[in-house]
């Protein structure tokens, strides 16, 4: 072991984010979408604990337009990401705020390089006296670099909802027996697709009912779940904001219930809380996680149609 004395540390050097990203809406904005999007699980996700899916870019509110909405996966909740590459100011605090209202947002996200304390101060004060359900985190974003390395972006809350970690940490206390078997299960079926050649992507297991994973085109995805009250397991495409699309599948409706060898579930397009159009088409069977048994016999039904699902619709989808 070499002589700590010879040991040749270097400084953290803050960078300029202009440096990396000149322009909001045309470079950072949907930088920042595909992270979100990509298979791993994005910083952001991390800093605020929640699974996200990318609903719209420049979302259209009003005479303006939102950088990101987004949606929790596990509960739906919309979520607002206003960026910006300057330091803090009303304007975009403002239209967090308008957007947020316009299309009932649970969660505002604000990112900026430098926050002005009187912002900062908003943001506390708007956490303490809105409404029940409704969060503000403010993000601070800075880009890192040690010496000639490649530069770590991180971003730091300057203020988040005051019990959102206590919440946290109680959800990930308290999980049920129910959602314990749950987190097991979806673990293994993460490591299978890890072991195995196949169109899946590995992505971070939850306790959730469900296990998302992409179909290789933005705006649809897919969902392997349980039903614990129909005592049904399930694979489902979901096409978001697409009616088009939707309907363009249907119409070869036969021909795909007889590639896949099962009859599907054709739910047509509904209007979401955010004003979008989601619709989906589903694969049901018998099964449930109660007994344990049958587990490998589940994985290997998820990973033979879901790349049936890949084969028969993700092709076509590519086509549209």
């Amino acid at each position: 072991m070499g002589n700590f004395n010879d040991l040749d540390f270097r400084d953290l050097e803050k960078q300029d984010v202009r440096e990396y990203w000149q322009h909001e809406a045309q470079e950072f904005t949907p930088w920042l979408a595909e992270e979100i999007r990509s298979d791993e699980t994005s910083h952001l996700e991390d800093m605020l604990g929640l699974e996200l899916d990318v609903v719209e870019i420049e979302k259209s509110v009003g005479k303006y337009s939102v950088d990101i909405l987004a949606r929790v996966e596990a509960d739906g909740r919309n979520v607002v990401i206003e960026n910006q590459l300057t330091q803090s100011d009303h304007d975009h605090l403002g239209k967090a705020i308008a957007y947020a209202a316009g299309i009932d947002a649970d969660i505002i996200v604000w990112i900026a390089p430098r926050f002005n304390d009187e912002h900062r101060d908003a943001v506390q004060w708007l956490n303490s006296n809105s409404r029940e359900g409704v969060d503000l985190f403010a993000l601070r974003l800075e880009v890192w670099k040690i010496g000639e390395s490649a530069p770590a972006f991180r971003l730091n809350p300057v203020d988040q909802p005051s019990e959102w970690k206590a919440k946290a940490r109680r959800s990930e206390g308290e999980l049920s027996e129910q959602a314990e078997r749950r987190e097991e299960f979806w673990t293994m079926f993460r490591n299978r697709i890890e072991q195995e050649q196949t169109p899946l992507s590995a992505r971070k297991p939850g306790p959730r009912h469900y296990y998302s994973n992409p179909i290789g085109k933005s705006g649809f995805h897919i969902s392997f779940l349980f039903d614990r009250k129909a005592e049904e397991r399930g694979i489902t495409l979901f096409v978001e904001d697409d009616e088009q699309a939707f309907w363009q599948l249907h119409e070869d409706k036969e021909q795909i219930e007889e590639e896949l060898g099962h009859s599907l579930n054709w739910d047509e397009p509904e209007e979401t809380r955010s004003g979008n159009m989601r619709s989906a088409i589903q694969l049901r069977t018998d099964g449930t996680l109660d007994d344990r048994e049958m587990w490998d016999e589940h994985i290997k039904w998820f990973l033979e149609y879901g790349e049936h699902f890949h084969e028969v619709l993700g092709d076509r989808l590519q086509r549209l």
